[in-house]
Order: C-alpha cells, then structure tokens, then sequence
C-alpha cells in the first residue's frame, strides 16, 4: 500500500517560529524532533505572503500570477486545472481536510472527500463568505452558551491574553481531536489516506490557553527592530488591528506571548495525534507515513514596527518548512535549498507515487529525503497587494533579498544571510542593486498592473519607507 501523508499547515507562522530555526525562547520540541528526523529546508518563501493567495499556490503547485490571485480577496470562484487532493483521491487515496480551507464557496471540496471546515475561532454566521463554522456548531453541542471570541480579540489583532474558557475548547484542540478521529477511526483502512490539518493558529486572536500564554508573559519578548524603521515614540490610541506602529513596548510583548503560547500549544496537541495514531501494540504503529509541515506566511509580530502579514520582510515572507517520516527510509538533513510553497502539492505526489502534472510551478523535493541534492531554483520572486497602497514585489537570490514597493517606487536591499532580521538596508550600494534591478525588470516584463520604471526608483538608503510613515 502507498504511504499514508499528513500534510500540516499553520496559519501566520514565521520561520523563526521553531527551536530549531534558531528561537531560543519558544519551546516546540516535538516539531523540532520532526524537523531534525527529516529534512529541515532553512530557506522556505511563500510567494504571496497573505491568506487566500498562498492557500491556492498549496492545493494547486502554481504560483500566484499563475492561479490568478495576488493579494487577498474574498468571494472569488476558482477552477483550478488541478489540485493536490483531487489527484491524489484519483490514485486511490481517501483525502481529508480539517480546518481552513479559505477558498470560495465554503463547503466546495477542491478534490477532498471530506471536508470538517473551520477557517476561524471566530463565529460569522452572517458573513457573505464565511457563515459555516463547524468548530462553533461542536461548542454549541457542548453546552458553550456564547460566543467563541466573547474574549473579545479581535482576528487580526495585536492584543494577547489567554483564552477564556479550559483548553479542551480551544481551537486548536478540537482541531488535533478531530484529526485522531480521523486517523484512527473514521478513515478507510482498504486505502492509503491524505490529511490536510490546517490549523488556524498562530494567526489571531492571540488567546492560547492560560498556561501557555502564562509560560512567555513575564519574559522579556522584544521585537527586531531595523535601523530603517520609524523612530518616533510609541503612538497611543492607535486601532488595535492597525498594522503600523510604533507600538507600545508592553503591548507587544503580550502579542508576542500570545503568538509563542499558540505555537507550543499546537506543538503538544501534534504531539498527542502522533501519540495516539503510532498508538503502543496497535497495527497502525507499523503504516508507513509522511509528514511535511509549513505555514502559508508569517508574521511581523512588532518588527521594525509593522504586524500583521502580506509584506516582503523576512518575518512575513520567510516560513517553517520540513519533510519527516516514520516508518520509511529517508535522510536526514537541513538544507539551504531555496523552496516554496509551490513545491508542496509536486512533492507529496512524487512521494506517493503519483505522476505530477505538467503545469505545476513547483519542484518535487523527494530527491532530498533520499539523500540527493538535485538542482534547485536560484531565484525566488514573490508579490503581494497589487492595486494597493503597499504593492510590492519582492526577489531572493543567494544571500541577497531585493524589495520595491510600487506606489512609492522606493526600494530596499538585505542581505538575508548576515542579518537575517533584517537590520540594515544595503540599498545605498548601486554595485548591489543593479544586477538585481535588471532581473526585477525582465520579471516584470509585460506585466500591465506594474510599470518598473527604472530611472524613477528611489533606494531608501537605511531610511524609514515613506509607503509606511509618509
């Protein structure tokens, strides 16, 4: 039989969201376990760093220009020539989602099954888009007689604090217990099966149970902060989604905890699902399995004064990604491989045996869990808000990240390597810079919805972008 795939994804988790990407504070030990027992890909980019978009580059292997959406926008129908579930479930496999799916119309399955659907811990039942919440259905079968967010955080806020009700109700929790269901009782044991647990954490609200938020709140939590960014005084009264500060220090610190507390939440709740599956003397503890785990984009979480996601910093753009196993061979390594998230749906197919289409932007990374190092991209060229006030595209190439924002024509250069946060910007360097302008223009060449005029870009220099603090 072909091997069962468990494909998890986590919703706004930067990359150095995990021990093992170098966070010495956020304690993930059961995904840094996976991480190291497989192969850890330390340089993973979403190429469109908000919701919708990435979810489609996910299910589908295309990239965003490809699939047609490059910033967020609900309510759109969508025909994918294919999609990761839908090929699968064509060679045999039962294919499961639960969690968020974030594609139009809610409840159409994309190839799944099955589908147990909660995009939010947040109740719409009057939204145009999302009415159906299976997660607050199971807490009115509870007993729970109000609100799921009658804590009051709102889903894109910066505010942290714990969550409201015991840890069995959170979210997270239902979500993991849903997927032991699945794994093993309600799936079909005459076929091979694919999960796709989609996890809405650690995207706001950021309200982890009480003792994981209790666990990071008295720490000191700082943010990066560049020497380009804005250096006035903390403004007050500012609205608590807004994603441009400055921000109160304490502020942040709780965003901070509330973000940690969900990650190691989830990470002891994976830690149970694998416990139960891989159960003691139980068959199943001999199926072969493979787990690939990521993210669809980050978080700014106060860097340089920004939150949220949707931007071209390391932050937001720059995700967890690794492949792991049980029960089959395969290395284990960490590679400076540049990947995205186009290479899920090619891989996971080449991984199961099941021909990858023509047409898919991404590249199967099987090779690497058998201990080869085949050619990889050289370049990554990424986008997000087109129309919008904060436009950009953004390119990573060897150690070197190039950044233009389109209403402003203002430019920005890191070297990704050296500093990581992202600190300083090289953009006063022309030498730097012009290599890298030439392949942005050839990039862009073509595009009506773009006009990269090279003789009226504006490098900021190590200075604040006038597209945030005008």
């Amino acid at each position: 039989m072909r091997p069962n795939i468990l494909l998890i994804t986590t919703d706004q988790q930067r990359h150095d969201a995990l021990g093992i990407n170098g966070n010495e504070i956020l304690q993930t030990p059961n995904l840094d376990w996976l991480a190291s027992s497989g192969v850890n890909f330390k340089r993973a980019y979403t190429t469109c760093p908000v919701c919708i978009p990435a979810r489609r580059t996910i299910i589908s292997g295309l990239h965003p220009t490809a699939h047609g959406l490059v910033r967020y926008q609900d309510g759109l129908d969508w025909e994918p020539p294919f999609t990761l579930p839908g090929l699968l479930g064509d060679a045999g496999y039962q294919t499961q989602l639960i969690g968020k799916l974030h594609l139009h119309p809610q409840r159409r399955r994309y190839g799944f099954d099955n589908i147990i659907l909660s995009e939010t811990p947040n109740h719409r039942p009057t939204s145009k888009w999302q009415p159906h919440n299976d997660y607050a259905d199971w807490l009115r079968d509870k007993g729970v007689p109000f609100h799921p967010v009658s804590h009051g955080v709102n889903s894109n806020s910066r505010i942290g604090r714990p969550f409201h009700l015991d840890e069995d109700y959170h979210h997270t929790s239902w979500l993991i217990e849903e997927a032991v269901k699945f794994t093993t009782k309600t799936r079909d044991p005459s076929c091979p099966w694919f999960l796709h647990l989609s996890i809405p954490a650690p995207h706001p609200p950021l309200v982890p149970p009480r003792d994981y938020f209790e666990r990071y709140a008295s720490l000191d939590l700082q943010p990066a902060i560049g020497e380009w960014a804005n250096k006035s005084a903390p403004l007050h009264g500012i609205n608590p989604v807004s994603a441009v500060g400055p921000f109160k220090e304490v502020e942040i610190q709780s965003a901070i905890a509330g973000y940690y507390g969900l990650i190691h939440h989830i990470d002891d709740r994976i830690s149970h699902l694998l416990d139960r599956y891989f159960e003691y003397g139980n068959p199943r503890s001999k199926e072969s399995l493979w787990v690939l785990f990521t993210s669809d984009h980050g978080e700014m979480l106060g860097d340089h004064h920004l939150f949220r996601k949707s931007l071209p910093y390391e932050a937001s753009s720059h995700i967890p990604f690794f492949v792991s196993g049980f029960n089959i061979e395969k290395s284990s390594s960490q590679s400076d491989a540049l990947v995205s998230l186009e290479d899920i749906a090619p891989t996971l197919l080449d991984l199961a045996g099941v021909q990858i289409p023509e047409g898919m932007d991404g590249k199967s990374l099987a090779p690497f869990l058998q201990g080869q190092t085949p050619e990889t991209r050289e370049t990554i060229f990424g986008e997000c808000g087109s129309g919008g006030k904060l436009a950009h595209q953004f390119m990573v190439e060897g150690d070197l990240k190039y950044i233009w924002f389109a209403e402003t024509n203002e430019e920005q250069l890191f070297n990704v390597k050296e500093d990581p946060q992202e600190k300083s910007d090289l953009s006063a360097d022309e030498e730097l810079l012009q290599p890298l302008r030439a392949k942005m223009a050839a990039h862009l060449e073509g595009r009506e919805d773009y006009q990269y005029i090279r003789s009226e870009l504006k490098p900021c220099r190590n200075y604040p972008p006038r597209v945030f603090w005008d």
